[in-house]
């Protein structure tokens, strides 16, 4: 017999499969003369995505990670190009020129990106030993002592003076339009990051560990959210910074109601469909009041956003299918690049640029495009270095992370597990986007900035001064 949960999620799986088929329709009424290939490609990227709505979104995953490769493969890989295409027939959203066989070789291209996470993340799941619904939950893990409350004045006292510090030059950088350099990448993407890696790492420890709810605990959590705020915020940061946070401290906050996949396929797909281009409003104009902004303002925006370079992901894909062509498979060189992030040019004179730039610099060169801040999606990655392997071998590691998140997010002896996993699973989505190199200087960051916070908070700051104080009172035994 079917579970209320597992009855809705089928519901809300059959209207996305609705949706999608629906688009296809429409899509190939519009494009019907423009080939039988193109057809037919677009036809077998609907069938992959339909196959991983239905066997690559899990309804018992323990973290989102599954949900936001299903997002971003529809309203990237699918969605886009298709309202791209029956608006602009002749040129791609990254001023790159149409052909049928372009098009159609990168469909393939992504509906075996589709396939083959769906494939190796059903293998490692199943590998993983993930319950049914129906069989008995596991005996719970206890998780590490409660944090004392030297360590989280501690913590907040160090997360108060990085604010201090550091929150100035990041305002200052953003108000004189400085570059970015590995010095600011490190105070804006670690230091100031470590008061929502402590935010997030003591909200899930206060609703999990049943402890009574003191007015002290509350003060702390609105104090952290304060700096937060500071720190994160459409001035600051972009979008793609903002939105792992902010939704991460929602499913941690709310994290018994958002534990059905329907409820979190509901948040990720409202937030990614409608919040994220109407807040491009206020990250992309930094003068822009919400006074000033009307509901017809906000409705254009979204309307509009998907023809915008944000939605360029299957236009570069086309540009890597096209520089393989013509210049064949660059055989590890961008990988290497992302997997050394962290050696500055100066010292690797011959490191590769980051995928999105150098797609930039080949539209530059042979076609009309004027900037370098592109996008470089897994899949043109993998298509780069390797070819066809390629996209197979990035789509394989993608699905093994996906299942060891959601294998992190059940660990019970970690406080820092269950937040990290919800936040990194959240940041997917600027890995799947790309460039990977830009995107592993990122995590790595982020990932520092939970280890420290989660350091900070396990000291048992005062608890031998207690428990000698104890020892000290009892009477001596002669």
């Amino acid at each position: 017999m079917k579970t209320k949960s597992a009855i809705d999620v089928f519901s809300l799986r059959m209207l996305f499969a609705l949706v999608i088929v629906l688009i296809e329709i429409v899509f190939i009424n519009s494009l019907a003369s423009a080939g039988i290939e193109l057809i037919l490609s677009s036809v077998v990227v609907t069938i992959a995505l339909l196959i991983q709505l239905r066997f690559g979104v899990r309804q018992i995953a323990a973290a989102p990670a599954d949900i936001i490769v299903f997002i971003f493969n529809w309203l990237f890989l699918d969605l886009a190009p298709k309202v791209q295409l029956m608006s602009m027939p002749q040129r791609l959203i990254n001023t790159s020129t149409v052909s049928v066989d372009g098009v159609a070789l990168t469909n393939l291209v992504c509906a075996l990106f589709m396939i083959a996470f769906t494939v190796f993340y059903a293998f490692f799941s199943r590998r993983g030993g993930n319950p049914e619904p129906a069989a008995p939950a596991p005996a719970p893990v206890k998780p590490r002592q409660e944090f004392t409350a030297g360590a989280v004045g501690l913590a907040l006292l160090l997360c108060f003076a990085v604010v201090a510090v550091a929150a100035p030059h990041a305002y200052r950088s953003v108000e004189n339009a400085e570059v970015a350099s590995p010095a600011s990448l490190v105070m804006n993407r670690f230091l100031l990051f470590l008061p929502s890696a402590t935010l997030l790492i003591l909200l899930h420890e206060t609703v999990r560990s049943g402890r009574k709810l003191l007015f002290s605990r509350v003060c702390v959590l609105l104090l952290l959210f304060l700096l937060v705020i500071i720190t994160e915020n459409p001035y600051t940061e972009k979008r793609n910074a903002l939105g792992p946070m902010y939704l991460a401290l929602l499913l941690v906050l709310f994290q018994n109601w958002f534990a059905t996949g329907t409820r979190r396929l509901l948040l990720l797909v409202g937030s990614m469909v409608l919040v994220f281009p109407a807040i491009t409003i206020f990250t992309h104009n930094h003068q822009q009041t919400l006074a000033d902004v009307s509901l017809s303002q906000f409705s254009d925006q979204i309307a509009d956003h998907y023809f915008s370079v944000n939605y360029d992901s299957w236009a570069n894909i086309y540009t890597a299918v096209e520089i393989v062509k013509v210049h064949g498979m660059q055989w590890g060189h961008q990988l290497m690049g992302s997997l050394l992030f962290f050696v500055p040019s100066s010292i690797w004179s011959a490191k590769p640029l980051a995928t999105g730039i150098f797609l930039a610099d080949y539209l530059i060169t042979n076609y009309s495009m004027w900037f370098t801040n592109l996008s470089a999606p897994l899949a043109a990655e993998g298509y780069l270095d390797f070819g066809p392997a390629g996209v197979v071998l990035y789509a394989c590691i993608l699905a093994l992370v996906v299942s060891l998140l959601n294998r992190l997010a059940l660990r019970r002896d970690r406080w820092v597990a269950f937040p990290m996993a919800i936040y990194a699973s959240v940041f997917l989505m600027i890995v799947l986007r790309g460039s990977l190199m830009i995107a592993m200087g990122f995590a790595g960051a982020a990932f520092l900035a939970f280890c420290f916070a989660a350091v900070l908070l396990s000291m048992k700051l005062g608890v031998r001064h207690r428990i000698a104080g104890r020892m000290g009172a009892r009477p001596m035994v002669s």
